[in-house]
This record gives C-alpha cells, structure tokens and sequence, in this order.
C-alpha cells in the first residue's frame, strides 16, 4: 500500500510543479493569450485523475504483476509530462 501512496505523491508533486511553472509563464508574458496555457493545466488535471482512477483500481486478476501495472502507469506519467514540457516551451518562444 504504500507504494501506491508514494507513486501518488509523486504523481501530484509533478503535475502541481507543471502548473505553477505555467502560471509563471503566464506571469511572465502577459501580453500573450492564456488560452494555450490555461488547456495544458486542465490536460494536467484530467491526466492526474486519469493516473489516480488507475492506481486505485489495481486488479491483479486483470491487470497481471502489480510491479509491471505500476511500471506503466509512471512511464505513462513520464511520457505525458515530457509531452506538456514540450508544449510549455513551444508557447514561450
């Protein structure tokens, strides 16, 4: 059990991290629309809940060895927030 409670930590330590560096873009450049900000933190927010919705319903009849279930969802989580990075990047150019 607590690994799942660490892999949450970590999930939400990451997204919070994306968000408040979205806001210091948004601080930084108020001349430019928020719109393209304002979307990356809600794909954050849905992703986030997708990530948690996936650790609490954990079946190991379904889902196989917990090791290689929990392996994927921080991949999933790596993959998503290099992706949101990269966004974040593209709009501050």
């Amino acid at each position: 059990m607590a690994s799942r409670r660490i892999l949450k930590r970590d999930i939400n330590y990451v997204v919070s991290d994306l968000i408040l560096d979205c806001y210091a873009c948004m601080e930084e450049q108020p001349e430019k629309d928020f719109s393209r900000y304002e979307q990356i933190i809600n794909d954050a927010i849905i992703m986030k809940e997708d990530l948690y919705e996936r650790i609490n319903h954990f079946d190991p009849s379904k889902h196989g060895s917990s090791k290689d279930y929990f392996l994927t969802i921080r991949k999933d989580l790596f993959v998503w927030m290099t992706q949101a990075y990269e966004n974040l990047k593209a709009l501050g150019s």
